[in-house]
């Protein structure tokens, strides 16, 4: 409320002394003030320049106020503060998905260097195929893959969790896994003189999450019950050893993969059946 009376004022004086300038410029085209007073033009125009100052003077404060706040924040490094605190105080989390969001993960694979997948089997992997083999192609990046193995009494464990089956009886998990690693032994044939780009390992180790990593960038689930890990909220993290978050996950990425054994993808199953732990 007083901010707009002082408001009003202001604007009445500028009024006041626009409309005095005017009357003056036509008093003295009319020859009245030289009969009042010979100095009277001189007299009122310092007068009316006076009021000016004094209406300038007081608006000199909030603008000083103003070239303070500028001042300050011209001083502070907004990306530097905003990457503090998502190391500090998010962890490195940036954002969480209801579900995989598998076209936003496509698009970091495509210009990514390396892709890393950790799941107990990759129910989207048809979806990546495409992104995954131009990554080894295009740009030879470094493609890791990590699946439980398909005869680990983890899968059995999994496959409770999940209440669910194949329809014909079978393990559910098992057979999503095999599925993977015959579409990751077409890529691999595809590969050519870039095949040594692909690396897949099986793991027989309770994995803690799933794990999605295009370069820095991180989309992370856990194994819910009821749910597979795609369907569940993704965190996503940026950081690879600069974030709290990202510096586990990695660190978790790199356990689980000198745990895992090598796949020979030129006869997978012959390979799965020689590994031993």
């Amino acid at each position: 409320m007083l901010r707009r009376m002082r408001r009003w004022l202001e604007l009445l004086s500028l009024g006041g002394l626009a409309v005095a300038g005017f009357a003056v410029g036509i008093a003295e085209q009319l020859g009245l003030l030289d009969k009042v007073a010979p100095k009277g033009v001189t007299t009122l125009t310092l007068i009316m320049v006076s009021g000016v100052v004094v209406v300038l003077l007081i608006e000199l404060t909030p603008l000083r106020a103003l070239e303070d706040i500028r001042d300050r924040l011209a001083g502070l490094d907004i990306d530097t503060i905003a990457a503090s605190l998502r190391r500090s105080r998010y962890g490195g989390v940036v954002e969480v998905h209801k579900r995989f969001p598998d076209d936003e993960f496509a698009a970091h694979v495509a210009k990514a260097k390396q892709v890393t997948i950790l799941n107990t089997w990759i129910p989207n992997l048809q979806r990546l195929e495409k992104e995954l083999e131009a990554a080894i192609v295009d740009r030879r990046a470094e493609v890791r893959i990590m699946l439980l193995h398909p005869n680990s009494m983890l899968v059995g464990l999994r496959e409770a969790a999940l209440g669910r089956s194949d329809g014909a009886g079978n393990p559910f998990v098992s057979t999503g896994i095999a599925e993977c690693l015959e579409i990751l032994s077409r890529l691999h044939r595809r590969l050519a003189k870039r095949q040594g780009n692909l690396k897949v390992r099986v793991f027989n180790s309770q994995a803690s999450v799933s794990v999605y990593r295009a370069d820095g960038r991180y989309l992370v689930s856990m194994f819910l019950h009821g749910q597979l890990a795609v369907n569940s909220p993704q965190f996503q993290i940026e950081g690879t050893h600069d974030t709290v978050l990202g510096e586990q996950i990695q660190r978790e990425l790199d356990t689980l993969w000198d745990i895992g054994r090598d796949v020979d993808l030129a006869d997978w199953n012959r390979s799965i059946d020689m590994i031993r732990f």
